[in-house]
């Protein structure tokens, strides 16, 4: 079994601001490390590896465009005690996205999220509350997304590419 999402995977160079960001926020909770630092499309969960590998085949079918987000805000979510980055606005094609992907996998047994979408970053874990800060925003440009398997280890979860499919204008 794999457990396994769709993302998009931001490029070093923000990921780097992000991390800066995130360390720069004083407050108790468990701050994800900057090489996991992702925006979720679709989460799968545990899937077996025929499954998965029908996805992953499946997935190649998906077409999008570029997709520009400006994560402007900080948020908290308290049931599950997240600290994370969000957009004021997303775009049409971030939710055509999203919607080619959820419409792709409801034909496999993977248990999806049914709340409304929202893109974010969680920066923490176990986190308490929302933190006054001010900050300047973060854009992130996605030229492609990912099928991402989530690794629990000794160290702690590590998020592993297994595919990336382009974006293309």
């Amino acid at each position: 079994m794999k457990r396994l999402f769709f993302a998009l995977w931001p490029d070093d160079k923000t990921r780097a601001k992000i991390d800066a960001l995130n360390q720069s926020i004083v407050q108790p909770g468990r701050k994800l490390v900057p090489e996991n630092l992702h925006i979720t499309l679709v989460f799968l969960g545990n899937v077996d590896d025929a499954i998965a590998e029908a996805i992953q085949r499946d997935a190649a079918m998906i077409k999008g465009s570029p997709i520009s987000l400006q994560f402007d805000e900080l948020d908290y979510w308290k049931r599950p005690r997240v600290l994370c980055l969000t957009c004021h606005r997303q775009p049409k094609n971030l939710y055509s996205l999203v919607n080619a992907l959820t419409r792709m996998v409801e034909a496999y047994p993977v248990r999806l999220d049914k709340r409304h979408y929202r893109a974010h970053i969680t920066l923490a874990r176990k986190a308490r509350q929302r933190p006054s800060k001010q900050f300047e925003p973060i854009r992130v440009v996605a030229e492609h997304f990912a099928l991402v398997q989530s690794i629990s280890t000794q160290q702690g979860v590590r998020y592993e590419v297994l595919e990336t499919w382009p974006l293309l204008a």
